[in-house]
């Protein structure tokens, strides 16, 4: 009883992209046109600005590995409330926003790769909470068809042992923009830390034990590492 209890949760949270889950975040990823990754990070700052007025918490992060071409950056809004994120929507189409995109558009500095909504797994976290991570990995799965329940005992595992090893996670489905995968998203306070984990992670016959036995539970269809460069205080 209690693992289908833990899969009807799962299932509707997939179902519902306005889940009144605790956290909810958009993001949108920018790729700097040439030359111009400099200009393109302050614009994303002014609108980091403007979107706190609104309510958001905002995060802008640079990639480091996993992407191609000119520097990108995942400009993230985050809330915690449906009624939050509809006064940022509302905002949006103000004037004073509508403003600086006309102004940012009339010397574009990047564009647009994609934007997609996730939801959180985990009621407990906040918008706010994000203020002091540092460099972050994200592992993007598609789970297989029929094996959702599988995947939510693992990750719930896999969290466990990563964050009992000195990471954070934190688990998002993916809502609107997306196709049903899952970001299972890890981060730490500084470099240092990352690689002390990582190895720690690396090293344990816990963790290699779960993925022995999770094998074909889901695919990996991404991952990608990088680092903050504002987030809202």
């Amino acid at each position: 009883m209690k693992r289908t209890t833990k899969v009807f949760i799962v299932l509707s949270m997939i179902l519902s992209s306005t889940s009144a889950l605790a956290e909810r975040l958009e993001v949108f990823r920018w790729q700097a046109l040439d030359g111009k990754a400099a200009q393109l990070a302050n614009s994303l700052i002014e609108a980091a600005k403007l979107h706190e007025k609104s309510g958001a918490s905002v995060g802008i992060f640079q990639m480091d590995v996993g992407g191609s071409g000119n520097t990108t950056f995942d400009y993230v809004l985050r809330w915690d409330s449906s009624e939050a994120w509809a006064k940022t929507k509302a905002y949006n189409s103000g004037e004073e926003f509508t403003a600086f995109f006309a102004k940012a558009g009339a010397d574009p500095s990047g564009k647009l790769m994609m934007s997609l909504e996730g939801l959180n797994w985990d009621a407990s976290v906040t918008a706010a909470s994000f203020a002091d991570d540092g460099p972050f990995r994200v592992f993007i799965w598609t789970p297989t068809q029929g094996r959702m329940g599988d995947v939510y005992q693992t990750f719930m595992e896999a969290k466990a042992i990563h964050e009992k090893l000195g990471a954070r996670v934190n688990i998002y489905n993916e809502g609107i923009g997306g196709s049903g995968n899952i970001h299972y998203v890890m981060s730490w306070k500084d470099w240092s830390t990352m690689a002390k984990s990582g190895d720690a992670i690396a090293a344990s016959p816990e963790f290699r034990a779960l993925q022995g036995s999770a094998a074909g539970q889901a695919t990996p269809v991404g991952s990608i590492q990088g680092f903050p460069l504002y987030y809202t205080k």
